[in-house]
């Protein structure tokens, strides 16, 4: 390093800190019609790479790729995967578009991580050991909505009584998903009753789980609540309400539920994301996993 020269940060910026007014338009146009929180992160991501080039998008070349790549070293594989899609992909919108002259990130060779999702699906035991230590009836009916259904925590907070429908055994939630995708969850009939138990006035426009204060559910709240449960369980640090969802997934084809239905209940828009978690037998049934 030339004497004088300081180091380029490497701390998440704001927009307004990060990009030019151009980019704000490209990353705005880039962002259109995602979910808030795929836009919140995604966002974050590429503000902190302009921020660590301190240029706008149209002056970046590879070696700002590469070079803001080697210095996230102390990141997690995952985390650094999930950056460099992010400006890979604003990069190449851009691009079509006439934002930019050339995709910078074009030529960056993005690594394949190693698959790690079986480290991070629990058991049913520890599952059960999750629920069986919360007492609270409003944040159990939260843990066993995760784990019942398979729903990311963002809709899980999302759901409404207007969503939901009562069938004969359990019932149906129409969920507003990832991709602006609307798919409909199973509900089981243990699980439906409980999530009735905890159930507020307030009309259709009522959350399925509320908070304290009988409002929606933030999903930081959410979070916190499946936090303090793996913890109280013993399980790793970084176990999250995510895990919850694969350990559905990988308990519902484990107890021969075919493989679509839980494909549907999931809202993958591959088979194979799904058929990552086991093998299922077509030939069998599902399971309640709360009964």
């Amino acid at each position: 390093m030339v004497s004088g020269d300081q180091p380029r940060s490497t701390a998440p910026a704001t927009p307004k800190q990060a990009f030019c007014p151009a980019d704000i338009m490209l990353v705005r146009t880039w962002l259109h019609n995602r979910s808030e929180n795929t836009a919140r992160a995604y966002r974050a991501d590429v503000a902190e790479f302009a921020r660590f080039t301190g240029k706008p998008m149209a002056e970046v070349q590879l070696a700002d790729l590469q070079e803001w790549h080697d210095s996230m070293s102390g990141a997690s594989d995952a985390t650094r995967r999930r950056r460099m899609s992010a400006v890979k992909s604003v990069l190449t919108h851009g691009a079509k578009l006439g934002f930019l002259p050339h995709d910078a990130g074009a030529a960056f060779r993005l690594e394949r991580g190693r698959d790690s999702l079986n480290e991070r699906i629990l058991s049913r035991q520890q599952v059960l050991a999750m629920l069986s230590a919360e007492k609270d009836p409003r944040r159990h009916a939260l843990l066993a909505l995760l784990y019942g259904t398979g729903l990311r925590l963002s809709e899980a907070c999302g759901l409404r009584w207007r969503d939901m429908t009562r069938r004969q055994s359990g019932g149906i939630a129409t969920v507003f998903g990832k991709g602006s995708k609307t798919r409909h969850v199973q509900v089981s009939a243990s699980l439906w009753k409980e999530i009735v138990a905890v159930k507020v006035d307030g009309g259709p426009d009522a959350p399925v789980i509320p908070g304290h204060d009988g409002g929606p559910l933030h999903v930081r709240a959410a979070h916190r609540v499946v936090k303090r449960a793996a913890k109280r369980a013993g399980l790793p640090d970084d176990a999250s309400a995510h895990w919850l969802r694969h350990a559905f997934a990988s308990h519902q084809l484990d107890a021969g539920q075919p493989v679509h239905w839980v494909q549907a209940q999931l809202g993958h828009s591959s088979l194979a994301t799904t058929t990552r978690y086991s093998h299922a037998n077509p030939d069998a049934v599902g399971a309640d996993l709360l009964a």
